[in-house]
């Protein structure tokens, strides 16, 4: 399909290239061909394959020629075919294994590369370079590629015990997108925030922008961040309750906020939990989720989960006590064919499922550099290879070495300050909401919301590091206990 794509490409295109070719100089028309590429930047998401287009013209085969292509500011090979076969050993190690030449286009003058994966580093000027044996001629395209963000997290935070802000939270952009807020009546405030940009290694950026407001302040904020490259944005919407705006005059506003947060009966347990506040920011952070999806008087129950091992594929071994589970190098024999285990996929799910309302586990993950940890439905495919994403059944998050994915399609980048050891997942089956959180550092590293689940929701767990053990927690890193939701807010 991707070949026939590229081919279609450039019969669209013909137009317009016979229309450049016009305004060639005369003098150009002795050269025995040209090399044509896009006029304009190809843009494409991160994760996603692109094709780099490049024309020989007139039409001929390539077969006889080299075709090189290299990064034009640091002449580091991408890809070099020549003498009738591919020269991976001369390839830059970061491409290697992810190029490609459409070779059953060479025939049509087709030079055209696949570039697999593409990651923000990626973004630069290509030259396709094709040489004859007394020949070379070659075409500069330009690619531009972008990271569209996670979700943005709107939420409420104390402002230096002077009051109160509105906290809007994304990571994984690039580059810079555009930031934007509007009050409830759908004014631009956006010269009353304060936005600050963080870049990570992997050169993506994280936005943190708030806006203050005040008892006399309107009691609804919408934020935007906006990718130019892509045309598209993200939006996060928080309605503040009047509870917000009560004063009391035994306690500090911000404490205030916190007792209704916290849904607090008596001022001996609210400043407990205000001495321990900064230890507690998962907490914090679940008992929002609780009062924004408008429930009273429920609570979040730790899960005490244990593996099914009549779902988990062959070569995984499962502790006794089911708490853990590894990848083995062998198969293990004389298993029974229940009709439920994953059969391509290193996965197994856990032993009970969820229909109705809010659960939080948490599984170590330490020493394991390739698992998936999430949650999955009853009905997931579990033969042959399927993608294993929300389209398919399956919500989570990943490790590859030291890579972080959310298991979109294609999958997107998930920036994490550090390397997690202990992961907290918290399902909301009514509202239909999945979090992940890094209990090591108290802060929340992706979710899912919006879905409208039907039917049963199983945890689920895949290593692919072999020896390597995952093992779910018998008790949380955190005290659950105190986290029975107020009233909405």
């Amino acid at each position: 399909m991707l070949r026939l794509k590229v081919t279609w490409s450039f019969v669209m295109r013909g137009r317009c290239l016979w229309i450049q070719l016009l305004f060639v100089p005369a003098v150009a028309m002795a050269k025995e061909f040209y090399v044509v590429g896009p006029a304009n930047p190809t843009v494409f998401r991160a994760g996603e394959d692109v094709v780099l287009e490049c024309q020989m013209v007139p039409l001929a085969s390539l077969d006889a020629l080299e075709v090189r292509w290299f990064r034009s500011s640091t002449d580091s090979t991408v890809h070099l075919y020549t003498n009738g076969h591919d020269q991976p050993g001369v390839q830059d190690e970061v491409y290697r294994g992810r190029t490609e030449l459409f070779q059953d286009e060479f025939p049509h003058g087709n030079a055209s590369l696949l570039l697999k994966r593409t990651k923000v580093s990626d973004t630069g000027s290509y030259t396709c370079s094709i040489k004859s044996s007394s020949f070379r001629e070659q075409a500069v395209v330009v690619l531009q590629v972008a990271a569209f963000g996670v979700q943005p997290w709107i939420h409420l935070e104390e402002n230096n015990k002077q009051g109160l802000r509105v906290v809007c939270h994304s990571d994984g952009w690039f580059p810079q997108p555009g930031v934007q807020w509007t009050d409830g009546s759908g004014q631009d405030v956006t010269a009353l925030s304060n936005t600050r940009f963080t870049e990570s290694s992997r050169k993506l950026i994280t936005v943190h922008s708030h806006i203050n407001f005040t008892s006399d302040s309107v009691n609804k904020y919408s934020c935007f961040f906006r990718s130019g490259l892509l045309g598209k944005t993200r939006e996060a919407h928080l309605q503040i309750s009047d509870d917000f705006f009560r004063k009391a005059d035994e306690f500090d506003a911000w404490l205030v906020v916190f007792w209704v947060l916290a849904g607090l009966v008596v001022t001996a347990a609210a400043f407990n939990v205000m001495i321990h506040r900064k230890e507690d920011k998962v907490t914090k952070e679940l008992q929002l989720f609780c009062s924004l999806e408008g429930y009273d008087e429920v609570d979040i129950g730790f899960v005490s989960v244990t593996l099914d091992v009549y779902t988990a594929h062959p070569m995984l071994e499962v502790s006794e006590d089911r708490k853990r589970m590894r990848r083995t190098a062998t198969q293990r024999e004389g298993l029974p064919d229940t009709g439920k285990r994953f059969t391509y996929w290193f996965c197994a799910l856990g032993s009970v499922g969820f229909t109705s309302g809010r659960h939080y586990w948490e599984v170590e993950v330490s020493g394991n550099r390739r698992w998936c940890l999430g949650v999955a439905a009853k009905s997931v495919e579990r033969k042959g290879l399927t993608n294993l994403i929300p389209e398919t059944g399956v919500w989570g998050i990943e490790q590859w070495d030291d890579e972080f994915y959310v298991n979109t399609s294609p999958p997107s980048d998930l920036p994490v300050g550090s390397i997690p050891r202990t992961v907290g997942i918290y399902l909301s089956y009514e509202s239909g909401t999945i979090s992940f959180f890094c209990t090591d550092t108290k802060s929340r590293l992706h979710y899912f919301t919006g879905n409208k689940f039907t039917g049963k929701l199983y945890p689920f767990f895949w290593s692919e590091d072999e020896n390597k053990w995952l093992r779910i927690c018998s008790s949380p890193a955190v005290d659950l206990s105190a986290t029975r939701a107020p009233g909405p807010a």
